[in-house]
């Protein structure tokens, strides 16, 4: 597992190259910490024992766009090079829970030496077809944790979003924005997913054997009741969830619970992502124990008709 004495760790994404895994996080020296995150940057050839290298991106001077803090995102190699995405918010706009979330880019030819978008932020929500604020008790802005996927020649960045549906089930949704070139982006209409939280948060999406999983945490006051209706005495907690779509754009279907790990499994590390490690799919995000957040050893999991699901616990 990676901890950093002295600093909080935060949501974690992966990029392996040339046997080498990256691992980018959000990360601050307490208390607060959440309000005032920069990107840190691990390496690894085994998953397990981390060196820590600085950080990657810090926060933008005065009040810009990314002055208050960086927030969680993704890198993508593409067109000769490396892309991160990642949502920030504005110092003195407005309350913390009530800030604006916009998408940046960052750009670098190593996995070390990262440079900012100069044209950055490069796309927010529409508000033809989202809303600013989700329904939970933070009231959280809409609009954060973008992740890049490359399907054919075109982009796509899914990041945590609030719709406008008339169905007040299907508002926790997944955004969707698209792009030819990295740095022009359309927001596209949500993805029509399963009606299962308010917020769907870190969104992903894997391309596994023909088939499209899209992965996504929440916690259980995020849960619709009648979602937990559905399984009387099952003991929800905040969890990795995975839907099962046939395209990039989905739809994409739940199966039961749509749970990753099992109630009994002895870490439960939230915001997880997919790395593909040594031919095995394997399972990181970040946990917390005794008030310690830490990088979780990796977790083999493996792609089925139902979703994603620990090795240990996927039908023969």
């Amino acid at each position: 597992m990676f901890t950093l004495p002295g600093y909080t760790i935060g949501d974690a994404w992966f990029v392996v190259n040339d046997g080498v895994a990256h691992c980018f996080f959000c990360t601050s020296p307490p208390p607060d910490a959440d309000w005032h995150w920069d990107i840190g940057h691990a390496v690894s050839r085994d998953l397990v024992h981390w060196e820590y290298v600085g950080l990657a991106l810090e926060r933008g001077a005065g009040e810009s766009w990314d002055s208050q803090t960086l927030s969680t995102g993704s890198v993508l190699a593409w067109n000769g090079r490396f892309w991160m995405a990642y949502s920030a918010l504005r110092r003195n706009e407005n309350p913390p829970t009530r800030k604006v979330h916009r998408v940046g880019l960052a750009v670098s030819d190593d996995l070390y030496a990262w440079t900012k978008y100069q044209h950055n932020p490069v796309n927010e929500r529409d508000p033809r077809l989202y809303e600013r604020l989700g329904p939970v008790h933070k009231a959280y802005s809409q609009w954060r944790d973008p992740f890049l996927f490359l399907a054919g020649d075109r982009l796509y960045q899914y990041v945590c979003a609030c719709s406008k549906s008339p169905d007040r089930h299907r508002r926790g949704t997944v955004g969707l924005t698209t792009s030819r070139d990295m740095r022009t982006w359309r927001v596209e209409p949500p993805l029509h997913v399963d009606p299962i939280a308010t917020e769907l948060e870190v969104p992903q999406v894997y391309r596994i054997g023909g088939r499209y999983y899209l992965l996504f945490c929440t916690s259980t006051d995020r849960l619709l009741p009648a979602f937990k209706r559905r399984f009387p005495g099952h003991r929800f907690r905040n969890a990795n969830f995975s839907m099962v779509g046939t395209s990039p754009l989905g739809p994409f279907r739940l199966h039961g619970t749509g749970e990753v790990l099992p109630p009994d499994a002895p870490v439960q590390p939230y915001a997880s992502r997919l790395v593909r490690w040594q031919g095995q799919w394997m399972l990181l995000g970040t946990a917390n124990i005794g008030g310690t957040r830490f990088i979780c050893d990796p977790i083999p999991v493996v792609a089925t008709a139902t979703g994603i699901l620990t090795a240990r616990s996927a039908p023969p």
